[in-house]
């Protein structure tokens, strides 16, 4: 057996000289290796040693956070990446040097550092993700107040005999930051917050997930033939800043009709970056009555999981009243397996049951909610590449 493991292991580094990661491995290829991998470590590591990961999961994302507070990415990012001692990086940064070494600490075994030799450290490529001036440091600041949301689940549920939650305005997370409001009324109260969200929004979650709605449905012939230049051609309904339809423009710019991209006036106010031409905003209440009627598609991403039935029932009310005979609804959203979720998939329909008392649906119970809705489900689109994570799924729908 010890030969074995030892040619296993001689495979193995054999197998990561030839790797780099500015290797372009195509997504299948990608997380068939993935899923190997971890196959491997579970046939390998110790049940004790699995226990102790899950109890000190949250650990990396609390150091990352303080890392972040502190300015220790900064200090390496102002120092153009050069290996410091601690004493440098404590003359650089907020708190003191014994805090600093031990977060850095966590950090290196997480390999976003180097240790290089007593209290010496060498960044390493994840660490400038981290940085200020990097979006992708703004998604550690959007998922870490669901970190004490997470941590008041299992109370909020025992109180409640472990049944589903159904209300948008009774959720972990106003137990946790002791508020009434719903999460995105929070967010307006928390700017720092609310911006971390909408910079994740557009540059670390929906502009790398692959194929967009547009390149996998054939919206030219379902939606363009039977619209003018003065119809609205698309609605996106809590599209945020902009950043989807803005991008749709600028792939297919001999769009024929308006495009209309909607949210409420706190986030319409808030757009600094001009939008493309072509496209409007105007600020809009999901849960009031849709001013833009009879548009041609009413488009939704990623917006109705973060909603329960109950409140979801409401939105899609609103659409349904606006709609003409020929509209039709895109609803671009997550699907849940039937069985063998990711982790990534797994994890997110626990963070909208923490956040929204909501949950990631299924095929089956998107369909459900849309035919309770009143719609039909004409058919439902699906990305032809493999994903890691994001709205992998367009249900196009019309009045039943």
């Amino acid at each position: 057996m010890t030969d074995s493991v030892t040619d296993i292991t001689n495979a193995i580094n054999t197998a990561l000289s030839k790797l780099s990661p500015a290797d372009n491995i195509p997504d299948t290829a990608r997380y068939q290796l993935l899923d190997a991998i971890e196959r491997l470590r579970r046939a390998v590591e110790p049940p004790l040693v699995t226990l102790q990961k899950i109890c000190f999961a949250h650990h990396k994302l609390v150091a990352i956070r303080i890392g972040m507070s502190m300015g220790i990415f900064d200090a390496f990012i102002a120092a153009n990446g050069a290996e410091m001692t601690a004493t440098e990086v404590d003359g650089k940064t907020k708190g003191d040097k014994g805090i600093l070494v031990r977060i850095m600490r966590v950090l290196c075994t997480k390999h976003i550092f180097k240790e290089t030799g007593v209290e010496k450290y060498q960044p390493q490529p994840l660490a400038a993700m981290f940085a200020s001036s990097s979006p992708y440091s703004k998604m550690i600041t959007h998922y870490y107040p669901s970190l004490r949301a997470s941590a008041y689940l299992d109370g909020y549920l025992h109180a409640r005999n472990y049944h589903t939650p159904q209300d948008a305005y009774d959720t972990p997370f106003q137990l946790a930051h002791a508020t009434k409001g719903h999460y995105f009324d929070w967010l307006r109260e928390n700017p720092e917050d609310e911006n971390a969200f909408h910079v994740y929004m557009e540059s670390g979650n929906r502009s790398v997930e692959g194929e967009q709605w547009y390149e996998f449905y054939p919206w030219k012939e379902r939606l363009q033939k039977t619209t003018n230049a003065d119809r609205v051609l698309l609605v996106d309904i809590g599209g945020g800043k902009g950043h989807d339809i803005c991008r749709f423009k600028q792939r297919n710019p001999d769009v024929v009709g308006r495009l209309v991209i909607q949210d409420l006036p706190s986030i319409i106010e808030g757009i600094q970056t001009p939008l493309v031409d072509g496209v409007e905003a105007i600020a809009y209440n999901m849960f009031e009555a849709q001013p833009i009627k009879v548009a041609k598609a009413y488009y939704m991403r990623t917006v109705l999981h973060d909603w329960p039935d109950k409140q979801a029932l409401e939105v899609l009310g609103r659409v349904r009243e606006a709609m003409a005979d020929d509209s039709v609804l895109l609803v671009n959203e997550n699907v849940s397996p039937e069985e063998r979720a990711s982790e990534f998939m797994a994890s997110m329909d626990i963070i909208m049951m923490v956040l929204f008392s909501s949950l990631e649906r299924s095929e089956k119970q998107w369909i459900e909610l849309l035919e309770k809705a009143r719609f039909r489900v004409v058919k439902v689109w699906r990305s032809g590449g493999t994903q890691g994570v994001g709205s992998n799924a367009l249900f196009e729908a019309v009045v039943a």
